[in-house]
């Protein structure tokens, strides 16, 4: 739990540094050279498999993480994967809407884009929402894994996928390097206040410890 919370206050730290970058327009020492370098170099063969990342990577994830959870809260006869899951995927979707409209940043210049977008930019949607629920996917199905080397593959491959997803969108130019890196901090943020919130309600449900004493005799045999 300590590291949880540690790494949710980094993630906030993160996206609030970026956040204030954006609305003082001071990003373009990042934003503008990685993104001419993302469109100088595009490749025929990359073109197709990040159009279809960028496409799958919000709603149709959201479903999929959603049916997944629901499909494991119905085996065991339990709500709380499925609350987990889908309160994260709400969460990051208000979120990232909200912080959308509240810093009404407009996206690249639309000759740059290998696809049709529309609104502001800052965070990236998709990348808030695929980090958001593919680390509360990770948390739910890793603490039914007995094995710790395949729950860090799990996690691995949950943040190369979220990295991947906010790759593509400045691949494909309909947003800045800061929109994917500030989507990535708060998906983060908002499953980690999940995970945080998850862990406290659980410490508080668990029994508490019997209070044992140096005078009690030992149980008889």
């Amino acid at each position: 739990m300590p590291l949880v919370v540690a790494t949710l206050l980094v993630s906030l730290v993160t996206f609030a540094v970026c956040a204030g970058l954006v609305l003082q327009r001071e990003t373009g020492f990042i934003d503008e050279p990685v993104l001419n370098g993302a469109v100088e170099h595009r490749a025929a063969v990359l073109d197709g498999p990040m159009k279809v990342v960028t496409h799958a990577s919000k709603y149709p994830l959201l479903f999929v993480t959603v049916l997944g959870a629901l499909v494991v809260s119905w085996r065991e006869r339990a709500w709380r994967p499925l609350l987990l899951v889908g309160g994260t995927g709400a969460l990051s979707v208000a979120l990232a809407t909200l912080a959308k409209e509240t810093t009404d940043r407009h996206r690249p210049p639309s000759a740059l884009w290998a696809i049709p977008e529309e609104g502001f930019c800052f965070p990236s949607r998709h990348t808030v929402i695929a980090t958001a629920v593919l680390l509360i996917l990770a948390y739910v199905i890793g603490e039914r894994l007995a094995s710790r080397a395949v729950r860090a593959a799990l996690w691995c491959a949950a943040l190369v996928c979220s990295v991947l997803v906010g790759a593509s969108r400045v691949y494909l130019g309909v947003h800045w390097a800061t929109d994917a890196f500030a989507g990535l901090a708060l998906g983060a943020s908002v499953a980690l206040a999940v995970m945080t919130a998850d862990g406290l309600v659980r410490a508080r449900r668990r029994p508490p410890k019997p209070f044992i004493t140096g005078t009690e005799h030992p149980p008889c045999r």
